[in-house]
């Protein structure tokens, strides 16, 4: 006769949730003159930061 033990909690690589390997985080810093914006990796390493005009022309460029 076999037995089957059941544990009620899940492995731990069931757990975690799995991010996209280039999941990337944009921070924008507001100042009344012109906006810092960084992109960190999901780890907080910056891959790069830029200063932007607060003007339309900036806000398109920060987007881009």
């Amino acid at each position: 006769m076999s037995t089957l033990t059941m544990s009620s909690t899940p492995p731990a690589s069931q757990n975690r949730r799995r991010r996209p390997a280039r999941e990337v985080v944009l921070g924008v810093d507001t100042h009344r003159d012109a906006h810092v914006g960084a992109v960190l990796s999901v780890t907080g390493a910056v891959l790069a930061a830029d200063e932007f005009p607060a003007t339309a022309a900036g806000y398109r460029d920060l987007l881009k």
